[in-house]
């Protein structure tokens, strides 16, 4: 027996080598990977996909039941009917004017006088999700010096709008998709349409320049860099046309199942000559009927497939779609029947963080907060609310918002969870008050002037711990 010279070691160890690294299969090495199936330059090909792929989504949202409703319970997850602030200055009176100036700012904020600050939110956040952002442009009422709101979409941001700077010519801004930056990396304007591209008789004059401190970008940047934002609905969509597509073969094949055909067949040829009475022609299924057949011929009926499993195949795509919206499939499908209280808890706490982080990444750090600065900004400015330390302490007139909270899945172990946490000092009082979408001092008030709360109504917590619940067999 013969050993195998050094040349056929080494290439036997080299290829054991290839096979070992390409069962990764991370390299394409093995031919199984998909040479398309890379991301070679994120920015530059979201950049390309974004506006095209934003139509599809729209198309989607207006045409897919599931993928409306995932749009439709995130956006009221998301606002629900508005956020409630708290001005953060020391002073009481100030804050209390500063409340009662948002109430006034909150329901008449839209340039257009059609809806309040919650209902321009909820438009941000639906824009959030079908074209991955949204574009709120600050405008100062010249009459009355009050802070308006004007909703841009998307697309009136001229993403044609593309200038490098190349460094020549030092402090040269570069644009990028209709976003300006200057030589430090700052975002200092967009580049705006004066009417939306698709409204009738839009304006063809070009994009104008309009400062960064003007205009609220609210997106999410999946890559370092990434001046725009594309839907997060994108890597559901093509499933969700499929499983679109997929509806309606079931139900046409339903529909040809529920029909009854017959064929039929000349097993000899002898079926030549027939009367009007046994003419295959005018032969037809009717209930209660005796049909005679010519002389030779045969009758047979189609098979018709088994649809038995159609229901778990489009359950399953239905819940890959929602797991990839990050949105529970219950909620999404309007599904209760099978999940207790146990999973219907843990799925909400997902999609709850979720939500939070949004509202605070995005609605509240993109959006509300310049839009609180600008507004207190102007209250000064206009004379209407005197603020000697604004410019030493700017940081008194900030604010934090509350939102709605979430109802709990159950009452009784919710206040059960909440005396035994404040009673434990693991939570302060304001601390639940706040969870629920409520000021401190706002419901102080509203105790102090109830006639009802006159008495000590309150329970221990031990009370409370030994409340019975209502039994459920699912929980």
């Amino acid at each position: 027996m013969t050993r195998p010279g050094i040349i056929t070691r080494m290439r036997s160890g080299l290829k054991a080598f290839k096979r070992a690294y390409s069962g990764f299969d991370i390299t394409g090495s093995s031919g199984k990977w998909p040479m398309q199936s890379v991301i070679t330059a994120p920015i530059s090909q979201q950049l390309a996909a974004s506006r095209l792929a934003s139509r599809k989504i729209a198309w989607l949202v207006e045409n897919s039941a599931l993928v409306a409703s995932i749009v439709q319970n995130s956006v009221t997850a998301i606002v629900g009917d508005g956020p409630t602030v708290r001005p953060l200055h020391p002073d009481p009176d100030v804050n209390a004017y500063l409340q009662t100036a948002w109430g006034e700012f909150y329901s008449a904020c839209d340039i257009e006088g059609r809806q309040s600050l919650g209902g321009l939110l909820a438009r941000v956040a639906r824009g959030f999700y079908i074209d991955g952002e949204s574009f709120v442009q600050l405008v100062t009422d010249p009459q009355t010096m009050r802070l308006k709101l004007r909703l841009l979409t998307a697309d009136q941001v001229d993403s044609s709008k593309t200038v490098p700077s190349l460094g020549m010519t030092g402090d040269q801004p570069m644009i990028i998709a209709g976003v300006e930056y200057d030589a430090v990396g700052r975002v200092v304007a967009y580049w705006v349409f004066r009417t939306p591209p698709d409204a009738p008789w839009a304006s063809v004059s070009p994009a104008v320049r309009v400062p960064a401190e003007d205009v609220a970008h609210t997106y999410e940047p999946r890559f370092a860099g990434a001046p725009r934002g594309i839907s997060p609905l994108i890597p559901i969509a093509g499933l969700a046309q499929e499983l679109d597509q997929a509806h309606d073969a079931a139900i046409v094949k339903l529909k040809t199942t529920a029909l009854v055909a017959m064929i039929l067949r000349d097993l000899d040829g002898s079926a030549v000559a027939v009367d009007t009475a046994t003419d295959p022609a005018s032969i037809a299924l009717e209930p209660g009927t005796t049909i005679k057949l010519p002389p030779g011929m045969e009758a047979q009926f189609p098979p018709t497939a088994e649809m038995t499993a159609i229901g778990e195949v489009l359950k399953h795509f239905a819940r890959t779609c929602c797991a990839g919206a990050g949105v529970p499939y219950f909620m999404a499908a309007n599904d209760y029947g099978e999940i207790n209280y146990s999973a219907g808890k843990l799925g909400l706490a997902t999609f709850q963080r979720r939500v939070k982080a949004l509202q605070a990444n995005h609605i509240v750090a993109q959006l509300l907060d310049p839009i609180w600065r600008r507004f207190v900004l102007l209250e000064v400015l206009s004379g209407r609310m005197r603020a000697p330390d604004f410019e030493s302490n700017p940081e008194r007139y900030g604010a934090s918002f509350l939102w709605p909270s979430w109802p709990p899945l159950d009452e009784l172990k919710q206040a059960k969870a909440d005396t035994l946490n404040v009673a434990a000092r693991l939570k302060s009082r304001a601390q639940i008050i706040s969870e629920n979408g409520r000021d401190v001092a706002d419901t102080d008030a509203e105790i102090a002037t109830d006639p009802y709360a006159a008495g000590n109504l309150s329970a221990s917590a031990a009370t409370i711990a030994s409340q019975n619940e209502p039994e459920n067999e699912n929980a």
